[in-house]
């Protein structure tokens, strides 16, 4: 069986929107970025490579990633001015389905979405959702550093290359900000 045979996408063979990516583990990271781009069930791009990494240097041998908004774009400028609800409400019901259900074993919480969350209020507004979720649970919320905007960096290779001295340096730090 290949290594990609074991990447869980949800929905599959959906080019529109992506609620969650990811491998199952004994430990697993949840990250949450900001919406999804290409990376599916068949093929990582090099942002959710980034996050098994980081997952894998971190203790987790199971890593999900999930999204603010989970709207398909490579361009984050091009995400809607006003919002899909429905598609808010899908996305907010996987997240607290990995949050609570105990069949997902998350140990760690990376807040990663960069500073196109100010773009627009709902993103912003997710982000508050999702992390007083997070608190609920009294889940350890971490990040990459933080942007000069005060956002929780990207994983982005140009971000972790550029700003965080690549990809085997990255040190995630408790994020102080919620």
């Amino acid at each position: 069986m290949s290594y990609y045979k074991k990447i869980i996408c949800r929905p599959i063979n959906d080019n529109n929107k992506r609620f969650l990516l990811g491998k199952n583990g004994t430990v697993e990271m949840m990250a949450i970025g900001l919406n999804p781009s290409k990376a599916n069930e068949g093929k990582l791009d090099p942002t959710s490579r980034n996050i098994e990494k980081i997952a894998n240097n971190n203790g987790c041998n199971g890593w999900w990633l999930v999204n603010l908004y989970p709207l398909r774009t490579v361009n984050p400028k091009k995400l809607p001015i006003k919002p899909d609800l429905k598609l808010i409400d899908q996305n907010l019901n996987v997240i607290l389905e990995l949050i609570q259900n105990p069949k997902f074993k998350i140990n760690k919480i990376l807040c990663c979405w960069g500073n196109h969350v100010d773009d627009h209020l709902y993103l912003k507004l997710q982000a508050s959702k999702i992390l007083e979720f997070i608190k609920e649970k009294n889940l350890i919320v971490y990040c990459l550093g933080m942007t000069k905007s005060g956002n929780p960096f990207h994983p982005s290779p140009m971000s972790v290359n550029s700003f965080l001295g690549g990809i085997n340096q990255l040190q995630i730090s408790e994020y102080q900000h919620y």
